[in-house]
């Protein structure tokens, strides 16, 4: 008896799922969104751009699975891009004018139509990205960051759990202007300069830590000349780094640190395996169990307490989001359609 009432049970599930799916949809779907649909040239276009670095293409089962990750992305921005428009947070022209040319600038106009080949994509793919994400994040900020709260309690706790990570090495805080020996495909300093060999290199590291010398000031030349394209925004600085962490980069920049005193720039370039290094020393750090009374400290607490407010907030955001959500997954179907097939 409880065997067959089981029976029934499937049968009866199985009816309504098939008669729910949607699953007629055409090959040209992959998905539809409260009534919207994800286009497959599209989901393609992502997938592409996903592999297209990788030394091999996936295998079959992997390329699915790339593409259901990329799918159930593509269904979730839609389902916020729908509540921001409802909301009246959509981004404006003017917003994503500011996004587009900031993001234009790094690049003269010769090697930006070069990237739109290279990567084949139009000018108004490129804003429509950046609208979509402008969007998205207007809806994020309003709905989940803005909410954030972190209180005193929470970070004593915090600090109180995790005091030992706060027993810390002697560190220097230093700044520096890169100079690479080979042509790089994105030169993002001010003047767009780049230096394609080594004497190149040589010759212009020499010239920029004369310029140094000489009163020009450091995070300025390194806004408008470093290579480096992690610190040239912020004047070539690197933050605090242990002795370790600048004997990965070289052994070269970590015994130069340790001989500078605070505020002096190395007399001489500095060659690395990366090319060639204008070195400044900011400050020192003793190193030694920090107390929570210091102020980065505090912020590095605070920080690591919103990080985890925020991950867990945007997950529950997008998963109370789909709920509400009419959503048909066309291409989850269809490869469940084909399972055992050759």
């Amino acid at each position: 008896m409880k065997l067959s009432l089981l029976l029934v049970m499937l049968v009866g599930l199985a009816f309504t799922a098939s008669c729910s799916s949607e699953s007629t949809a055409s090959a040209d779907v992959v998905a539809r969104v409260n009534g919207k649909e994800i286009k497959t040239a599209d989901l393609e276009k992502q997938f592409q751009n996903r592999v297209s670095n990788a030394e091999q293409p996936p295998a079959p089962e992997e390329a699915q699975n790339v593409k259901l990750e990329i799918l159930n992305q593509m269904i979730n921005d839609q389902i916020l891009l729908e509540m921001a428009s409802a909301a009246g947070l959509s981004a404006t022209d003017a917003e994503v004018d500011v996004k587009f040319n900031e993001s234009k600038s790094q690049y003269t106009e010769e090697k930006f139509q070069e990237l739109l080949k290279e990567q084949k994509v139009t000018v108004d793919e490129i804003r429509a990205e950046l609208r979509k994400g402008i969007t998205i994040d207007k809806l994020v900020n309003k709905e989940i960051t803005s909410k954030i709260s972190v209180s005193e309690a929470e970070i004593k706790a915090f600090f109180d759990k995790n005091k030992e990570s706060f027993n810390l090495p002697q560190t220097y805080h230093i700044a520096h202007i890169l100079v690479t020996p080979v042509a790089e495909p994105e030169v993002q300093n001010g003047k767009k300069d780049d230096a394609k060999t080594r004497e190149e290199a040589l010759a212009k590291a020499t010239r920029l830590l004369r310029e140094v010398q000489g009163g020009q000031d450091f995070a300025t030349v390194a806004r408008d000349y470093s290579e480096d394209p992690t610190s040239v925004a912020a004047g070539g600085d690197l933050n605090f780094q242990a002795l370790q962490q600048l004997e990965n980069v070289d052994p070269r920049l970590a015994q130069v640190v340790q001989r500078m005193r605070v505020g002096e720039t190395f007399p001489q370039v500095v060659e690395s395996r990366f090319g060639f290094h204008i070195v400044k020393l900011l400050e020192k750090d003793a190193g030694g169990q920090k107390d929570l009374s210091d102020p980065r400290v505090q912020a590095n607490v605070r920080q690591a307490i919103f990080n985890r407010k925020d991950q867990l907030l945007k997950a529950a955001f997008s998963e109370s989001a789909r709920n509400k959500a009419t959503i048909s997954n066309y291409l989850a179907e269809r490869i469940l359609a084909g399972a055992g097939k050759s």
